[in-house]
């Protein structure tokens, strides 16, 4: 992880924030009275309707050259932009707007407005790793199986009212149906295959709001894959009740790996989530970027 003290002098931003996002449109105009109050003018703002134009809004805000660009949304959002933000001279400062923002989760981002505000004022600089789904960059998770479907079929009126516990529900739902499928993932020079109903590749700690890892961080130049390794429904249903409960580790079925690029097939072929949003299909090549975003943190996270 490198510190960038200099960056933390800058004053000044652009807010770019997601409003189609389950608390961007309440929070926006909170969010530039918050930043000014605690010292941050804020020269642009623009609120962003249809998640589609972020990409094209971002890209024109970083060609401006301004040094410290400030979304909000969820990982969702965070996702679509990064590639813009990838290994530039230009920090990200995040407002966790979403339902779940696994991501800001990992980074130690407070998930309240005036605390995430908070860290973009008094925080740190710090690279932290991204990872690169065949030539698109991610900043948490990829994934494949019974959270794709998830994310597929989810309803925003349910994240609403339940929250993240709408995905347990839904998880716990589409179980009853969901099919195993086989999958290879090519890695560490090894072959694997596995008859499974759910596969993870993480950058980060959180995969929804459990930790795979309490040792993982955004820095640690590797990527966590976790694998379901039970064909069996019930079996399945049962780790996944206990992977929210943050109690998958102790299951036999429960397989981690460390890996830096993984290539991942199914048969059949598999919708690819990525950062709760469907992407492509299988196959898939996964890559490490060490070092490729620079970003707001909290001050007292500890460096690794």
């Amino acid at each position: 992880m490198k510190y960038s003290p200099a960056y933390n002098r800058e004053r000044s931003a652009v807010l770019i924030v997601n409003t189609h996002s389950r608390r961007g449109q309440q929070f926006f105009l909170s969010a530039k009275d918050e930043l000014t109050k605690q010292g941050i003018s804020v020269v642009a703002s623009y609120q962003v309707r249809y998640p589609e134009r972020l990409p094209e809004v971002v890209q024109n805000v970083v060609k401006r050259k301004h040094k410290l660009i400030i979304v909000g949304g969820g990982d969702g959002t965070i996702s679509s932009v990064v590639d813009y933000f990838a290994c530039q001279d230009v920090v990200l400062g995040i407002l966790p707007f979403g339902t779940v923002n696994s991501f800001a989760r990992t980074l130690g981002i407070p998930l309240d407005l005036r605390g995430a505000v908070e860290v973009i004022v008094n925080g740190k600089v710090i690279d932290v790793d991204l990872g690169k789904v065949d030539h698109d960059y991610f900043s948490n998770i990829v994934a494949i199986g019974l959270s794709a479907k998830i994310s597929r079929y989810i309803s925003r009126r349910l994240k609403k009212y339940t929250g993240v516990l709408s995905y347990g529900l839904m998880g716990i739902w589409i179980m009853f149906y969901h099919r195993p499928f086989e999958c290879t993932l090519t890695m560490n020079n090894e072959v694997f295959k596995f008859n499974t109903h759910q596969v993870v590749v993480a950058n980060g700690r959180y995969f929804g709001v459990t930790p795979l890892a309490q040792s993982a961080t955004a820095d640690d130049q590797e990527l966590i894959v976790f694998v379901m390794d039970t064909p069996n429904r019930w079996h399945t249903l049962k780790l996944w009740i206990a992977f929210l409960l943050g109690k998958a580790t102790i299951f036999s079925q429960a397989r981690f790996f460390n890996v830096k690029e993984v290539k991942l097939e199914a048969s059949p072929p598999q919708c690819v989530e990525v950062d709760g949003e469907i992407t492509t299909k299988t196959p898939v090549n996964i890559t490490l970027v060490p070092e490729a975003l620079k970003v707001m943190v909290p001050g007292n996270l500890v460096d690794t």
